[in-house]
């Protein structure tokens, strides 16, 4: 049986752009919208800002159903049901001019990107790639940083010149075209179901374990509530509130007498150094090991957050941006190794769904919060703040987590 090829990265290539499009677009460039959409509305930012708690709040609840859905329904339909969801929502939202109507919209795109997101990627990734999982993954979600740093300042300028409205439905249209390439690449869930291993694997034995006996060890081993499991789902939901922080730049600049204009590139500063940490984090824990090099990433976003406070100029508001873009990397590809060498590979599939929900749930509230706190203090200092006490506890958390035996 083939276990190399060239078919394996088309596949990785397939998944780089579903996360471009899951994540970079719907989560990472939305931050964009904000100013621009919530004064046309008539409406505070920390108002608008909850189309988005309703987007990623929908994603956070239907990922817990996504590996049930994957076992029942074919994986491509799965895919193309959610992306068609969010890009029609997405198109809607360039229709509508009434708050009410901007957190139903949220709520279906969410919905769709949690069909098409993290769950499903990982999950291909796993089944097809072994050897060198870590970089496959690394290399996947480094596209979602990729999708906020290219299309941030395309869409800041499509808004300055065709209008939000107008800029939604090229939004839309991206969204679902991203997504074409896994449509019509040919390939299955599982390469053994094309007679083939996971690339680098060299014993079928290893592999050749059914659905059906997976779903029978994630329900009879995995437990939600052992504690140490707990700890390690509270230890997601604060990290990646700290990631809601960068869809507020744009916001920040203006607010600290910037143009709009260096708001978008703060945000593009920001995915850039999503996409580099992500690479950087998978040669480091080869290196010296994952959490080591969580550490490491969660210590680089410390820094930037205490730039952020004490230097506002230009050069230092990038350079800040760019090293608080290192938190994706522990939320991304940090979270998803740590869980499988917690919890284990048989029981990843349950486990994963339930960190994904931990930091959509995080993100969701985090989003809306930050600008409500923005709305009545007129500042970001104390969400900084917030944001540096959050990083403290999560590096103890996860010490403690990491002494715990799993029951």
């Amino acid at each position: 049986m083939k276990n190399s090829g060239i078919k394996y990265w088309i596949i990785v290539a397939c998944c780089c752009l579903i996360a471009a499009s899951s994540v970079g677009i719907v989560v990472n460039a939305v931050g964009v919208f904000y100013t621009p959409v919530s004064t046309a509305l008539g409406v505070s930012q920390g108002t608008f800002t909850l189309h988005a708690t309703c987007c990623l709040l929908a994603t956070a609840l239907t990922a817990l159903f996504v590996p049930q859905i994957i076992k029942r329904v074919p994986i491509k339909l799965m895919v193309l049901i959610g992306v068609s969801l969010t890009s029609l929502s997405t198109f809607a939202m360039g229709l509508s001019h009434h708050i009410i109507l901007f957190y139903i919209l949220g709520i279906i795109r969410g919905i769709g990107a949690a069909m098409y997101g993290a769950i499903p990627v990982t999950i291909i990734i796993n089944n097809w790639i072994y050897k060198q999982n870590g970089l496959a993954t690394s290399i996947t979600f480094c596209f979602s940083g990729v999708g906020g740093a290219v299309l941030s300042p395309v869409f800041t300028n499509l808004i300055e010149s065709i209008g939000w409205e107008n800029t939604y439905f090229v939004v839309a249209i991206l969204t679902f075209v991203l997504v074409l390439p896994f449509l019509l690449f040919p390939f299955k869930m599982r390469p053994e179901d094309e007679g083939r291993l996971p690339y680098g694997k060299e014993y079928e034995s290893e592999t050749n374990i059914s659905v059906k006996e997976l779903q029978l060890e994630d329900e009879t081993k995995f437990k939600v509530l052992q504690p140490k499991f707990i700890i390690f789902f509270i230890i997601a939901i604060v990290l990646n509130a700290i990631t809601a922080m960068s869809s507020h730049l744009p916001t920040y600049a203006l607010s600290i007498g910037f143009s709009a204009t260096l708001g978008s590139l703060m945000l593009s500063a920001t995915m850039i150094g999503n996409i580099c940490s992500k690479f950087i984090i998978g040669i480091l824990s080869d290196m010296i090991g994952i959490m080591k090099s969580v550490y490491t990433m969660i210590i680089i976003n410390m820094l930037a957050l205490i730039i952020f406070m004490l230097f506002k100029t230009e050069y230092t508001l990038l350079i800040a941006a760019f090293l608080f873009g290192a938190i994706y990397s522990v939320c991304a590809v940090g979270l998803a190794i740590m869980t499988r060498i917690f919890f284990g590979s048989e029981n990843y599939s349950s486990s994963y769904s339930w960190i994904t929900f931990g930091c959509n749930f995080g993100a969701a509230f985090a989003v809306t919060i930050i600008g409500y706190i923005y709305d009545f203090t007129a500042s970001y200092s104390l969400i900084f703040v917030i944001g540096l006490v959050i990083a403290i506890l999560a590096i103890t958390g996860l010490n403690i987590v990491k002494r715990m035996k799993t029951v």
